[in-house]
């Protein structure tokens, strides 16, 4: 078992209110400068950006979990995490089925680009990722645990488009497998007492839009492998896994 450093939110050129440089080299090169071994692509509802990002990962020996930022119908951002491509991507396909089909306005928005590997624009997504699916937060987390994925609340400690933020609360018959806390944010003495009673251990990411974003080690997790069951583990400390965060 070993220690593996993670950042487990990080956004793409594909998400409308990221930058123009989070593109696979620039971004995987910053990881590699601040010793992160494993990352997650969780793009608003979407995923066409996580092969290129996990080619390029392969290449300069970086883990890339595939995944997807998705908000549901009451608001709420959800990461949802898998260990293949082809999961993520039978995900998308239901989150598309739930996303209004309406048009990108990119003077508002800003543009919507996957690229390749290298971080080449190949194509442009015309449809708006950038607002509620019709998904339930119940749909949400079961959809994602019937595919074999993670379902953790984003950013709890934020006032908009969070769990905490919405609710005041995590409500018991939720199956979430965790939550995320901001790295800019005080602490909740509140919400980390309800954590302790549900037995979650939080992560903190980056959520980074920007390659500035992207910050020195905070979160870190002991697991035999850095897999969606080692991470469910060291969530809920079992089996000799577990999460430690710097703050």
């Amino acid at each position: 078992m070993r220690e593996w450093v993670i950042d487990l939110h990080v956004h793409t050129i594909l998400s409308p209110c990221a930058s123009d440089e989070m593109v696979p080299p620039r971004v995987l090169h910053r990881i590699k400068q601040l010793g992160i071994d494993v990352i997650a692509i969780t793009d608003h509802n979407s995923a066409e950006n996580v092969a290129a990002f996990m080619a390029k990962g392969r290449e300069m020996g970086i883990g890339v979990l595939p995944g997807m930022e998705v908000q549901t119908r009451e608001d709420i951002h959800m990461v949802c995490l898998f260990d293949t491509l082809e999961q993520v991507l039978a995900w998308q396909n239901i989150v598309y089925g739930h996303l209004p089909d309406r048009k990108n306005k990119k003077d508002s928005f800003g543009e919507q680009w996957v690229v390749d590997s290298e971080g080449n624009k190949v194509s442009e997504v015309e449809r708006l990722l950038l607002m509620g699916t019709d998904l339930t937060l119940e749909e949400v987390v079961n959809g994602v645990h019937h595919l074999g994925g993670l379902c953790i609340a984003a950013h709890i400690d934020r006032k908009a488009f969070s769990l905490w933020g919405n609710l005041g609360f995590i409500p018991e018959d939720l199956p979430i497998d965790g939550v995320e806390l901001t790295p800019h944010l005080p602490r909740n003495q509140t919400q980390l007492n309800q954590l302790i009673k549900r037995g979650f251990y939080y992560l903190i990411s980056s959520d980074a839009h920007w390659l500035d974003g992207l910050f020195p080690p905070q979160c870190f997790a002991a697991m035999d492998s850095c897999n969606t069951k080692a991470l469910r583990s060291a969530l809920l400390k079992k089996d000799g896994c577990y999460i430690r965060t710097i703050r």
